[in-house]
């Protein structure tokens, strides 16, 4: 549980501490961090995964809407569950969703971090992204930040 801690939320701030002074010196820059479809609606069995990916996306965000007059572009990728060498120790416990096969999984979000959008989410990773982030929620995050 800490080292999940430590590496998906310190692990975040530390990149973007680390990175940012050298981004905010170059024309265009981006700085993506990944969080995870289950950072907008989490699964009950992966508790302490859910929260830290749901701070990837709060940060995210606030990061995003502090850099909003720099050349920095703040990226959030949200993949969905997506069948790799690093879950198969989960398997049985994952998700009654079937695995993304990372060949289509990559090419969904490389077409998704080409449109330009802040949050690139994909497959069912977009449909619990948009069901959270929808645009009551969003006014509320403008009138609250300026």
């Amino acid at each position: 549980m800490a080292e999940e801690i430590d590496t998906n939320v310190y692990g975040v701030v530390r990149v973007a501490s680390a990175f940012l002074p050298q981004l905010q010196k170059r024309t265009e820059a981006w700085l993506v961090n990944t969080s995870s479809g289950l950072a907008f609606v989490p699964m009950a069995v992966f508790p302490v995964y859910c929260a830290t990916k749901a701070f990837v996306h709060s940060f995210s965000m606030s990061l995003r809407q502090q850099l909003r007059a720099t050349n920095v572009k703040v990226v959030e990728l949200a993949p969905p569950y997506v069948a790799t060498e690093l879950d198969r120790e989960h398997k049985d416990r994952a998700s009654a969703h079937e695995a993304m096969p990372l060949d289509e999984y990559i090419a969904a979000a490389m077409k998704e971090l080409e449109s330009g959008a802040d949050e690139a989410a994909v497959g069912f990773a977009k449909m619990g992204r948009d069901a959270a982030m929808n645009e009551q929620v969003m006014g509320i995050f403008r009138r609250l930040n300026g």
